[in-house]
């Protein structure tokens, strides 16, 4: 399933530049226009990343926040399935200390415990695994937004010129003298 969607989406892609290369091609090399300046887009960062996460990081250039991406939803993945796990066992076990059924017994690591200290666990591990549920989303979310975010700030020019420094000083307040910290900025 993972490959019939990774291959439509390079495909898509892969037609998407075609068609834009293409098109690029076709004209006359006196009538092609050179002075025609390709802007780096914030929209097609943001489009790359929610198709693929770290694609628009890919295309802004910033290929090294990539692996912090995919590390980050593999850890959420994983502690995601262990409380899912964790979920589905105890709410088993739940329903069959309710049913008290002899030909269907507890687990016996449940056997001693009362229904409400499984169903607090119960809800324990629902509770975390909705939790991480919201933090995978938050994580795309961000993917998403850090995209955009580089993808406008692709072109910023930061001078050389910039500095920011910081030195102590003595002030004269009254009659006494004062120590004090001074920061002179230069844009």
């Amino acid at each position: 399933m993972c490959k019939k969607i990774f291959a439509a989406v390079g495909v898509s892609l892969f037609l998407f530049h075609s068609q834009r290369l293409s098109g690029q091609i076709k004209g006359d090399i006196d009538t092609f226009d050179t002075t025609k300046i390709v802007l780096h887009s914030p929209r097609k960062a943001s489009f790359y990343s929610a198709v693929l996460p770290g694609l628009g990081q890919v295309y802004n250039k910033k290929w090294y926040k990539v692996p912090f991406i995919y590390a980050g939803g593999a850890v959420i993945i994983y502690y995601l399935k262990f409380n899912h796990d964790k979920y589905l066992e105890y709410r088993s076990n739940y329903i069959r200390k309710v049913a008290n059924d002899p030909n269907d017994p507890v687990d016996y690591k449940f056997r001693y415990a009362s229904k409400t200290t499984i169903k607090n666990n119960m809800d324990y591990w629902r509770r975390n695994r909705d939790w991480l549920i919201v933090g995978l989303s938050a994580l795309y979310i961000a993917n998403i937004l850090d995209a955009t975010v580089d993808a406008y700030l692709f072109e910023y020019d930061i001078s050389p010129d910039l500095s920011m420094k910081m030195e102590p000083v003595l002030l004269n307040i009254g009659n006494s003298p004062t120590f004090g910290v001074s920061l002179n900025m230069r844009f």
